[in-house]
This record gives C-alpha cells, structure tokens and sequence, in this order.
C-alpha cells in the first residue's frame, strides 16, 4: 500500500516535527512533504500527526508504522552500501584460470598480493591444460585466464601480456653453460627435458629443430615446462622451456642460456569476446601484467650476469 519513498517522507517528519526540516533534509518542497503526508493519511484511513505548538507529534499509529519499516530502511541501506562497495571495487569476485606454468611462476604472488589490497575479494584459481583453460573461459566458468602461446579460439580474444623467451636451464658445470646461446645443435644426443610435441611449444621447438636439420626428441616429456624445470632442479639433464618456468625452478648451481634461435612464447589473458570484462577482472589483469613485467625485467637482469 505505501511505497518506501512514502515511508521515507513519514520517517522525516516524525524525526524533525516538522514539514520544512523534513524538506530540507530530503530535499524536496514543503508543499511536496505535506501533500504526501495527507495522502498517506487518506489511503490509511487514519490521522498520523497531531499539532503541538507548531509542530507535529507523531499518532501512536504512526510510531508502531515507522517501527514495522524499520528493516527496510535497514535493507535498503545495506544495497546501498553494496552498491557503493561494488562501484569502488571494494567488494567482489575473480574466477581465474591458468597452465601450471603460470599457476606456479606468476599467480601466487598476484592473488597474495590483491588479496591483501582487497580482502574482501573472493578469488578462485583454476590449474589446467590449455585447452581446458581456453574452455572454461568460453563457457562461463572463468573470467580471465592466463596462458602461454595460445591458438585462435573463435569465442575468445587475447590481451598480450607480455612474450616469454625460451632458454636452456642446465647445471652450472655442464659444458653448456659457457655458451652465449645455447641451439638446437649443442643439445644433441644430450639428456633433455622438454614439453612433448603433442602442445604447442613443444611444436615449436621440433620446428626450430627441424629448421637445423635435427629432430626434437626430449629423453623425457611434460605437459607443462616447469615441470621440465623441476626435473632439471632435482638434478637430471637440462631443459628447454620458457624463462619464467626455468627461474621459478632455479637453486644454486643452475644457470640459464638464451635458447638460439630467438624463440618466443606469447603470455596472454585470454577473455570472452563478446562479453566486456568487469572492473574487478579488468584490475586484476593490471596487477598481473604489472608483476610480469617487474618479474620479467629481474629474470633478464640475472640472466645477464656472468657466470663465475
């Protein structure tokens, strides 16, 4: 029967006795205030205010009125205030989807740190193959997700983040670590670990082999580089994979070669096309492109240094 504006009005009135403080309060007329107040009163069918000196006392009718809307001033209140959280970001949700490369080298410094800029953030990671990480993004079920040299989807376009080298993890006393650049010819017959030729990158290298007359055949293969790094970390072989995996798996005596010919790996955030992004995911490719390339600049820089 009364709408929450007609309440808002009757709130105002019996909170300042007055129809001029109640119209300056909400910012309306006072003729405005009193027309609605005596429409209340006409579709109620009973009086809500007695005149007291000039003011207006409250009916006890009124009062036990104003005392059943209480919660939805409440209510409304609180959607306002959830408005305002949303507006500013404050409040919120990211579905992530990511490789294990990115999973493990980039993202849990990105989500630690958003999550103590904005804690009240409900953030989800999802560690998967790329095909299955392209899939969730098309369906729904992820906002954004980060991956390495990704193929054209039509459902999906692509943010360039940032491209990745490729480059050569071997132990510190391995005759590769003297190279400037380590190429397809130097790893020959040699115990490597490598991406499988069933992935993209691993595609690329057998290319880049095949280019130099040699075939791509790792001693051992991954789905994922750095898992290839990790395995050159616990101490077998060497690895070709990209620069962010293969500083990820470092400990002392490892070191890192560019990898010739200059192979490189798209990073990528990879988002609904017909869909635009919220503020909340569009930050959170910031943040992440922003760590990249601070991440990147530090694995270059040491990758510059001279072995001793």
């Amino acid at each position: 029967m009364l709408n929450l504006r007609q309440l808002e009005i009757l709130r105002a009135v019996v909170q300042y006795r007055t129809t001029v403080g109640a119209a300056e309060r909400l910012g309306m007329s006072q003729p405005s205030i009193s027309n609605t107040i005596r429409h209340i009163e006409t579709v109620l069918g009973f009086p809500l205010f007695e005149r007291v000196s000039n003011r207006l006392a409250p009916t006890e009718e009124a009062l036990i009125l104003l005392e059943e809307s209480e919660p939805l001033f409440l209510l409304r209140d609180a959607v306002n205030q959830r408005a305002a959280d949303l507006r500013a970001g404050r409040i919120g949700r990211i579905r992530v989807a990511s490789t294990a490369e990115i999973s493990e080298a980039v993202l849990p410094r990105v989500i630690a740190d958003y999550a103590r800029d904005y804690p009240r953030i409900q953030i989800s990671l999802e560690t998967r193959p790329l095909d299955s990480v392209l899939q969730v993004v098309e369906n729904g079920v992820a906002d954004v997700a980060f991956v390495i040299a990704a193929y054209e989807r039509q459902a999906l376009h692509y943010e360039l983040v940032h491209d990745l080298r490729a480059v050569c993890l071997c132990d510190e006393a391995d005759p590769l670590a003297r190279l400037e650049v380590v190429t397809p010819k130097d790893l020959a017959e040699r115990p490597m670990v490598g991406p499988q030729v069933a992935n993209r990158i691993g595609l690329m290298f057998a290319d880049s082999f095949r280019a130099n007359g040699l075939d791509y055949r790792p001693s051992i293969e991954t789905r994922f580089m750095n898992a290839a790094a990790r395995i050159v970390r616990e101490g077998w072989g060497v690895a070709l994979v990209d620069e962010l995996s293969a500083f990820t798996a470092m400990r002392p005596g490892l070191v890192v070669r560019p990898y010739g010919p200059d192979l490189r790996f798209d990073l990528s955030a990879a988002l609904p096309r017909t869909k635009t992004p919220s503020r909340q995911t569009q930050r959170f490719i910031k943040a992440f492109r922003d760590r990249v390339v601070t991440r990147i600049a530090e694995v270059r820089a040491a990758s510059q240094r001279p072995q001793g």
